[in-house]
């Protein structure tokens, strides 16, 4: 398996339109966008990890948006014990530089079901840093993963803490927030009558919870006055 000549064909997939429509929505950090596909960029990941994933991953240069991208599912979907798993995870996340990567790279990580305490350990030490997405990696993944009895409370408090201005952090802990909502309302509302978020992050939060289906009108009414003006 030569990692450039399926490097090559991986880049033969971009598409020109497809692009145009990805820069608008993706607003690229270091790596542009090449324009491919989801499905394709999921194929090409099974098709890696199933032969020399490693040397893949080792003489790969990342150009593209799409690159980290297909990385990241390499990363989340080759057979490794969880010490070598967590470790590539680690390295992964400080290349992260758009909300696209990292919550693709978040939502593939189904491994973190059988793993919780490691991988709950892990993300919390991303919650903390300077890093923009390193930071909304660690919410991401709260938000997909640990929104149950055992984690709300510490999720909760976690958003409390974050006070970091980038705006993908502030729409992430919103978005964060808001499942917490629905699947705790009780506990979220007490949260939500009495916090230190900004303005822009709390108004979010409840514009979140106003648009999701499983939340009923009367509730809807009641988050729709607590905006802040």
């Amino acid at each position: 398996m030569d990692p450039q000549e399926i490097r090559k064909r991986f880049l033969a997939n971009a598409d020109v339109k497809y692009k145009e429509f990805s820069d608008k929505i993706v607003v690229p950090g270091e790596h542009g966008v090449a324009g491919i596909r989801m499905p394709v960029i999921k194929e090409f990941a099974k098709e890696i990890s199933r032969g020399d994933w490693k040397r893949y991953l080792s003489e790969t240069k990342d150009e593209y948006s799409e690159d980290l991208i297909l990385r990241g599912l390499i990363i989340s979907i080759v057979k490794t014990d969880i010490d070598e798993k967590l470790r590539m995870i680690s390295e992964f996340v400080p290349l992260i530089d758009n909300w696209a990567v990292c919550d693709s790279f978040c939502l593939s990580l189904k491994m973190t079901k059988k793993n919780m305490d490691a991988v709950w350990n892990m993300i919390l030490g991303f919650i903390n840093k300077n890093d923009e997405f390193q930071i909304r990696f660690a919410i991401v993944m709260m938000l997909g993963f640990f929104i149950d009895e055992k984690h709300v409370k510490d999720v909760i408090s976690h958003m409390e803490e974050i006070k970091h201005p980038g705006y993908y952090v502030k729409m992430a802990v919103a978005w964060c927030l808001s499942v917490c909502f629905i699947k705790f309302p009780d506990e979220t509302m007490r949260y939500l009558k009495n916090n230190t978020l900004d303005d822009f992050t709390f108004n979010k939060a409840l514009s979140k919870i106003t648009d999701s289906f499983r939340v009923d009108p009367e509730t809807k009414e009641k988050i729709r006055v607590m905006r802040r003006r």
